[in-house]
C-alpha cells in the first residue's frame, strides 16, 4: 500500500500539523456496530489524543467488510476516559443518523483499520472516502 504524506497526517495519530476536524471516524465490525452505535448510543476504547478532544463534535462509524462504508454520524455528547486503557468512550448526544454509504474506491490508498479525523462537512458531501480527505 503506498502511504502519502496526506493519507498519513489524516490518521488520527498523526495529525500535529492539521487541526480542521470536528469528526472522527471509527472502524466498526457489524455485531459492535449494531449493539453499541446503534442500539447505546456510544462507541468505545478509542484512542484519541487528549489534546484533540475538544474538537471532536461528531463521530461517524465506518463499517468493515463487507459494508465497507461510513454509513451513520452522530453528534457527541461526552468523550470520557475509558477504564485505566489510556483510551475513550463516546457518548452520543442521541441516535446516530443513517447517511449515504461513502465507501473506498477500489484503488484507494486509505485505510480504515484505526481512527481517522476529518471536517463533517466534507464527509457529509464526499462521494468516497478519498474525497473526504483531499
Amino acid at each position: 500500500m503506498n502511504l502519502d504524506s496526506t493519507t498519513l497526517s489524516a490518521t488520527a495519530g498523526d495529525l500535529e500539523g492539521k487541526d480542521q476536524f470536528d469528526t472522527i471516524i471509527v472502524p466498526a465490525r457489524e455485531e459492535g456496530f449494531r449493539q453499541r452505535f446503534l442500539n447505546e448510543n456510544c462507541w468505545f476504547a478509542v484512542r484519541i489524543n487528549a489534546k484533540h478532544i475538544s474538537k471532536l463534535k461528531f463521530i461517524a462509524a465506518y463499517q468493515v467488510a463487507p459494508v465497507t462504508a461510513i454509513t451513520h454520524i452522530a453528534e457527541v455528547e461526552a468523550i470520557l476516559p475509558y477504564n485505566d486503557t489510556r483510551k475513550y468512550m463516546i457518548k452520543f448526544k442521541g441516535p446516530a443518523t443513517a447517511i449515504a454509504p461513502i465507501s473506498r474506491p477500489e484503488n484507494s490508498d486509505v485505510s480504515m483499520q484505526s481512527p481517522r479525523y476529518a471536517l463533517r462537512e466534507k464527509l457529509l458531501t464526499a462521494k468516497n472516502l478519498d474525497e473526504v480527505w483531499t
